[in-house]
């Protein structure tokens, strides 16, 4: 298999200085799709920085949970992170509603009691101040090809943001950066093509990862899950995302008579 980039990263270059922004939709995607990743990387010195966009709300399983359920999640959140190795003040949470992200696409200024930066609420607005305050120089995201909306929805604001982000727009969010490399991670869906990088992990890092999912104990499902994950044994996979500006200049051969 051919390895990306990222493999000859982690292992001949000092990371003490980078960082990698993971971008989850939910609380708990990450430690399921790049669970042993974020321990390697932390372990060679990357600054991880975790983002968070939904709040759980829509995540009890017994109805005296729900009017708690985005307090305890947090919590269970927090101890998740801990145990693969990122610390609380690398956790950002933007708050925006568990299965409510239709209505947060793009930017627009924020109506009362709505997640809000400088007046403006939206995705586009939150992922754009997000990147110019990280400055990441990678940023994974779960695959667009999964089923959830919430994962489709947060696929695509980030990768326009980028653009915003390394722009000169919104100027109160931020100074522009450089666009940093994206790749994504698989949770629940296969990727759209094959994925570049295998990270296969010693049991205790996957131990780690097991602990990490189970501290979501609110989730009923969550004994079935590590059971699945146990049996599909201690990899993940990465898959490098390839985009380019379009250029007419691409296709003026297909047209040319030879």
């Amino acid at each position: 298999m051919k390895q990306a980039s990222l493999t000859s990263v982690m292992s001949s270059k000092d990371l003490g200085e980078e960082v990698w922004m993971f971008v989850s939709p939910h609380d708990d995607d990450l430690c399921i799709g790049a669970g042993l990743l974020i321990q390697a990387a932390a372990q060679a010195g990357v600054d991880v920085q975790c983002v968070v966009v939904t709040d759980g709300c829509l995540g009890y399983c017994r109805p005296e949970q729900a009017a708690d359920i985005v307090s305890i999640r947090q919590r269970e959140t927090l101890k998740s992170f801990e145990i693969l190795g990122v610390a609380s003040d690398q956790v950002s949470f933007l708050g925006f509603p568990d299965g409510g992200l239709t209505k947060f696409v793009g930017r627009r200024p924020a109506l009362k009691g709505e997640p809000e930066s400088g007046g403006y609420t939206g995705l586009q607005n939150a992922f754009t101040q997000c990147l110019r305050e990280l400055r990441p120089v990678r940023v994974f995201v779960p695959t667009k090809t999964d089923l959830h909306p919430d994962h489709q929805i947060t696929h695509n604001e980030l990768m326009i943001s980028l653009f915003h982000a390394s722009g000169k727009i919104w100027p109160e969010l931020g100074d522009p950066l450089e666009v940093p490399t994206v790749h994504e991670m698989a949770v629940y869906c296969d990727f759209p093509t094959d994925p570049h990088l295998e990270i296969m992990a010693d049991e205790a890092a996957f131990d780690c990862k097991r602990r990490s999912i189970l501290a979501y104990e609110s989730q009923l499902q969550i004994a079935d899950l590590v059971e699945q994950v146990s049996a599909d044994g201690p990899f993940e996979y990465i898959r490098d995302v390839e985009f380019r500006l379009y250029s007419p200049r691409r296709y003026r051969s297909l047209f040319t008579e030879e």
